[in-house]
């Protein structure tokens, strides 16, 4: 008996210890890290070098400089089409997080201007813009030279041999008529190398009792300061066709057949802006078709593109008329047309004895009533 108490004791010891082993080796487990012992989260913070260059790839945060470098494309080509801006921190997305009306919400509730676009550099756009003007200016001015060259020519052979003060009058409309086409030329060019200044850069949303929208473009010449253009909310829109949420790329805005969407004011400066689809937007394309194409939160947040609405619409019009056919037959129209032919023919007839009615002469009975009275 006193060997089995021994043997009992020694078991029961072995297993305590066992016990208190596992036990520690689940304690070291639950509470061991599973950061490198030489762990350091300072040493793992960007550099200054490294946080300088990674801010001109966060919205709002790169400086937009107006020099002519930042006008000329960089080669090869191929890369000015890479988009370069990352997502700013802080904005809300669409998901199971927030709802695209507390998306709104939380915009509208803003207390200071709000960062809502930025563009990608326009680096492309200047290359197509110089050479489309300089393609147009050079036509315009071969065709003015000759225009100018034709009627000389037309004034020193006098064909009508017209006296001199009538032909000076034929050489000046000679010189109207033919260099009207390189005026045009020339106007198309001017539009060209405008049309930078009609890019947005950035654009901010400003809330208050009147909302505002505030954005900067492209001055005409390198060097000249930033224009910066406020206006009313109420006062710019985009076009009623053209919306900006698509479904496709990282924001929605993204489209094969269009690089850009056009916002136009509605005040007393019609100007058309262009902004482009491969930018930052502030959560999604769908919180532009609310502000700029004056939609409700439902229309926005469904986000049916405006062919897609036909296409609905089309499927519609196509089901009534199946429905028609069958219920009519293979010539239903002109059946449904005798339908109507014939209530109108009712109604005329209807309204042709109405006006009979009231111009009715009355009964001898009643005027001999009245003379009675009388």
């Amino acid at each position: 008996m006193l060997l089995s108490r021994i043997g009992y004791g020694i078991r029961a010891s072995t297993l305590r210890q066992t016990r208190v082993n596992i036990l520690g080796l689940s304690l070291a487990q639950r509470f061991k890290s599973n950061l490198p012992e030489d762990f350091n989260p300072k040493k793992d913070l960007p550099t200054s070098g490294e946080w300088k260059h990674m801010k001109h790839h966060i919205p709002g945060e790169a400086e937009q400089k107006n020099d002519l470098k930042s006008r000329i494309p960089k080669f090869p080509l191929g890369k000015e089409a890479v988009p370069t801006l990352l997502p700013r921190p802080g904005v809300p997305q669409v998901g199971p997080k927030y709802s695209f009306r507390q998306v709104i919400q939380i915009l509208k509730n803003k207390q200071k201007p709000e960062l809502i676009y930025e563009s990608e550099p326009h680096r492309l756009y200047f290359l197509a813009s110089f050479c489309c003007s300089l393609v147009f200016t050079i036509y315009g001015f071969v065709l003015l030279e000759y225009a100018y060259f034709q009627a000389n020519k037309d004034y020193e052979e006098n064909e009508k041999e017209l006296s001199e003060p009538l032909r000076k009058r034929e050489w000046f409309i000679s010189l109207i008529k033919y260099s009207s086409i390189g005026v045009i030329a020339l106007a198309v060019a001017t539009g060209f190398a405008k049309f930078p200044t009609r890019l947005i850069r950035r654009m901010w949303y400003l809330p208050g009792p009147v909302e505002h929208i505030k954005f900067t473009s492209y001055p005409l010449f390198p060097g000249a300061p930033t224009p910066v253009i406020t206006l009313p909310l109420s006062s710019i829109a985009r076009k009623h066709t053209a919306r900006v949420w698509t479904g496709k790329g990282f924001y929605g805005t993204a489209d094969n057949s269009m690089f850009c969407f056009v916002l136009k004011e509605t005040g007393a400066r019609s100007r058309n802006w262009f902004v482009d689809r491969k930018g930052f937007f502030w959560s999604d394309g769908r919180v532009f078709d609310l502000l700029f194409g004056k939609e409700t939160i439902a229309e926005a947040e469904a986000g049916i593109p405006y062919d897609e609405q036909v296409g609905m619409v089309n499927r519609e019009v196509e089901r009534k008329r199946k429905e028609l056919r069958a219920k009519h037959g293979f010539f239903y129209k002109w059946k449904i047309q005798a339908q109507d032919m014939k209530q109108d023919v009712q109604g005329a007839t209807n309204y042709v004895n109405t006006l009979r009615g009231s111009k009715k002469p009355k009964s001898t009975n009643q005027i001999n009533g009245k003379n009675d009275n009388m």
